[in-house]
């Protein structure tokens, strides 16, 4: 992968009270544009990994660079954050979706910084772009929870970020949101040059938008292309039969039944 180091791991680990190892050994360098699919099964460190580049958690071990230096609050507000499940306060905030929005644009220049037109065309495009400015003058709390995750992401593109990282960022919502909210990723990567952290359970939707892959399991078992995650090579990562069907969704055993099923 050619282009700028956004991000960089160099030997971290985070070893938790009582000695609990969350991380192990992690090497990794995340480039300008990249869009990465983190992958692995809950408690492979997938959120903490996250959580470690942004600051929030500190290595017992190893060092990250963010934009080439420290983890800064201004290196920061180059970084749009979805967490992976918003906090029941988020929702309860007295707030309209124009205002969360408008956050967005608060934590990318500081809270210092007087809001101008400019901020508030930038939150009224992140709303267009997720298709909710319809529901710009409607409380967060009022949303459903596909409208709800639609809000938390365009207060991250909001910022007008250069490294977007989500965390599970579709878990819990339905098909449609969840099949718009990659769209507009693979959009966002594609012709923005966004780079992209997504970290999801879903291999399929990794092989599908991702370039390249991470699969977390305490250590780092697999970084590379995706064309690389073959069945084989994921069988052997979760330690459970897998397929790689011809249109690139991600089965279990036995494949063939899926295949005929889906002729039928």
């Amino acid at each position: 992968m050619s282009g700028k180091l956004v991000a960089q791991f160099n030997d971290v680990d985070v070893i938790y009270p009582g000695g609990v190892i969350a991380l192990e050994h992690i090497t990794m360098d995340i480039h300008e544009g990249e869009f990465l699919g983190l992958i692995g099964p809950n408690g492979a460190g997938k959120s903490t990994l996250l959580s470690v580049l942004l600051g929030l958690i500190k290595p017992t071990s190893g060092s990250v660079t963010l934009f080439g230096g420290p983890i800064t609050s201004k290196n920061l507000r180059r970084v749009g954050y979805v967490p992976q499940k918003a906090a029941a306060s988020d929702a309860n905030f007295p707030a309209t979706v124009y205002e969360t929005a408008l956050l967005g644009r608060v934590l990318h220049n500081g809270t210092l910084h007087r809001l101008r037109h400019e901020d508030y065309d930038k939150a009224e495009e992140s709303l267009r772009l997720l298709g909710i400015h319809d529901l710009k003058d409607r409380k967060i709390g009022q949303l459903s929870g596909g409208q709800f995750q639609r809000a938390i992401v365009a207060k991250a593109l909001a910022g007008d970020p250069e490294l977007l990282v989500l965390d599970e960022p579709t878990s819990g919502v339905d098909s449609p949101t969840r099949t718009e909210i990659y769209r507009i990723l693979e959009e966002l990567s594609r012709e923005r040059r966004i780079t992209v952290i997504l970290s999801t359970h879903d291999v399929g939707v990794v092989k599908k938008l991702a370039g390249t892959a991470a699969f977390l399991h305490g250590s780092l078992i697999f970084n590379g292309p995706t064309s690389e995650l073959s069945g084989e090579v994921l069988s052997k990562m979760y330690d459970y039969p897998i397929e790689v069907v011809q249109d690139g969704r991600i089965c279990d055993y036995p494949a063939q039944q899926v295949i005929e099923h889906e002729h039928h």
